[in-house]
């Protein structure tokens, strides 16, 4: 056998089994060797050599693809072995163990995986994936299951798999907020320092058609459960949403989050009278090539509450149409929107609020608020029982860098005053007029995410920097309730007023798309002078308010 082919055998345990090939004549060196040198080989007898090793090479390249082909086949066998016997950990056929754990002859020793119907895994997402929870199959070894996920940032955290199938975002939100009160010695509202949200945000979807959003807030009034919601996107004509989220009420609560509001707070009415967040369920989605939003549904009765605290659900309806969208003729008036909102229910509770006030964030049980001032507290032991309606009829137009929002809102509570058998009905009424401008060229089609045209700190490179947008902006709103609400003896006429207007005048300065700076003037009037300390009355109150806000 030439040593060639010995070193080739004794490399590849393939090849010594194969048997050796055609002899193969001794290289034939380039020039005659000298005599002694030994036999000469020619060139004829080279080239069958390079042919005789061209062969062997390829013998030995399908034979290596042969074995490779077979090891994947066992391994695929033995896969589907492991998966057959590890899925009897789990079968209802299996039988129970015998008394006392002990065995028949001859059975195998018990494995507590195979009892019927295990028991919950109170455990869940603490076993290492090679380790499963007792009465859990063991995992494929390959886990052909996993998707790998694609992580980016902008806004926000996003992980998602190449396919979209399933994604989480991952979003924070930060107030810190400085309020300086004038007169200053007011009780029990404080100037100082606060932290009116710090939210974080978990919202994704677990395949396309299941959305889903969980949140959680620390504000004025501690550590609470903000959303916590499951949303059907069947389509973009019709989803369904479960859990707790904004009713659909209001303009300024339902179509603008706080984070893109002109004002630091949302209108007077909207703060002390909104239904905030409920749980419920809703139908709602945008039609006509979404020139027309749409949402209904049914919620549980208590404004901004977590539980049901009687047997009473609201019915709340939303309409928000855009005639002009796709006009080519009207292209100022495009951004146009008009609309309206309503809500029924029939209540019979504590009343949420029991003060009311300005400056505020969101109805809550608070007498009153540490940063806010209260201008009417209902007495103590009075119900909220009885029809309960709210509404409003809402205009908002945008072009170019301007802002411009109204709504009109109505409605009326009942309301029983201490031992009385039964309610009196109090009317709501007030408005709201907001406008913005963007002072550094920005334009806007809604109150969304704005993008400075030149940054204070760019967050993107090429970015011009600049003084980043500013926006100067202002409101007036107004709340009004009935004078039963004195005559029906729910509160007392010579500590409180039942009507309340606010002006707000301040500026907007986006840092970027992430940081925004609220610096605001709030004056505050009273229809009757309203107890700020003890034993002093006041007929205004003014507040200087800067607002430092992250959201990404």
């Amino acid at each position: 056998m030439p040593a060639a082919w010995v070193a080739i055998a004794l490399a590849c345990p393939a090849a010594r089994a194969q048997g050796p090939p055609d002899p193969i004549p001794p290289p034939v060196p380039a020039h005659p060797a000298p005599t002694g040198a030994g036999p000469q080989v020619s060139v004829d007898q080279l080239a069958e050599r390079l042919l005789a090793m061209e062969r062997q090479n390829r013998a030995l390249a399908e034979e290596l693809q042969r074995t490779r082909a077979e090891h994947e086949e066992q391994m695929r066998l033995i896969l589907d072995r492991l998966d057959e016997v590890s899925g009897r950990f789990v079968t209802a056929e299996d039988p129970a163990p015998p008394p006392d754990g002990a065995s028949p002859p001859g059975a195998m020793p018990f494995d507590p995986r195979q009892v019927e119907n295990p028991v919950p895994d109170y455990t869940e997402g603490q076993f290492a994936p090679d380790t499963p929870a007792p009465g859990y199959p063991l995992p494929s070894i390959v886990e052909p299951g996993r998707s790998l996920l694609n992580g980016s940032f902008g806004p926000g955290f996003r992980f998602r798999t190449h396919d979209g199938e399933f994604r989480l975002k991952v979003n924070y939100e930060s107030q810190v907020e400085g309020r300086v009160w004038d007169p200053s010695d007011q009780q029990p509202a404080n100037s100082g320092i606060y932290l009116p949200r710090q939210r974080i945000f978990f919202s994704g979807n677990i395949t396309k058609p299941i959305e889903y959003e969980f949140a959680i807030n620390r504000g004025f009034g501690g550590l609470n459960l903000l959303n916590a919601y499951l949303n059907f996107h069947v389509d973009d004509r019709f989803e369904l949403r479960m859990g707790r989220f904004f009713t659909p009420l209001f303009y300024d609560q339902y179509a603008i989050s706080n984070y893109w509001l002109m004002q630091p707070e949302r209108s007077v009415f909207t703060t002390n009278l909104s239904l905030n967040r409920q749980f419920g369920a809703m139908a709602w989605g945008y039609l006509f090539d979404k020139r027309l939003d749409y949402a209904a549904g049914a919620f549980n009765g208590s404004r901004n509450s977590f539980e049901p605290l009687t047997n009473g659900l609201d019915f709340v309806g939303y309409l928000n149409a855009r005639p002009f969208q796709m006009s080519e003729a009207l292209p100022a008036a495009r951004f146009l929107n008009l609309g309206a909102s309503v809500g029924f229910g029939h209540q019979d509770q504590s009343p949420v609020p029991r003060s009311f006030r300005i400056a505020g964030g969101s109805p809550s049980a608070d007498v009153p608020g540490p940063a806010t001032v209260p201008f009417l507290i209902l007495d103590p032991g009075v119900a909220e029982r009885g029809d309960r309606l709210i509404g409003s009829v809402h205009a908002a137009y945008f072009h170019k860098g301007l802002s411009l929002i109204g709504e009109w809102q109505y409605g009326y509570g009942g309301y029983a005053a201490p031992g009385a058998g039964s309610s009196t009905r109090v009317p709501f009424s007030g408005f709201y007029a907001s406008g913005g401008y963007f002072l550094t060229g920005e334009e806007v089609e809604r109150r969304s995410r704005l993008y400075p045209l030149r940054p204070l700190i760019p967050t993107r490179e090429g970015d011009r920097r600049g003084i980043g947008a500013w926006e100067l902006t202002g409101r007036v709103s107004t709340l009004e309730l009935g004078r039963q609400v004195f005559e029906a003896g729910l509160a007392n006429p010579e500590l409180w007023s039942n009507r309340a207007v606010t002006t707000e005048l301040g500026a907007n300065w986006y840092w970027n798309e992430y940081m925004k700076v609220y610096i605001f003037w709030l004056h505050g009037a009273f229809a009757d002078p309203v107890l700020y300390a003890p034993g002093r009355l006041q007929e205004t109150a003014d507040m200087f308010w800067l607002r430092f806000q992250l959201y990404f």
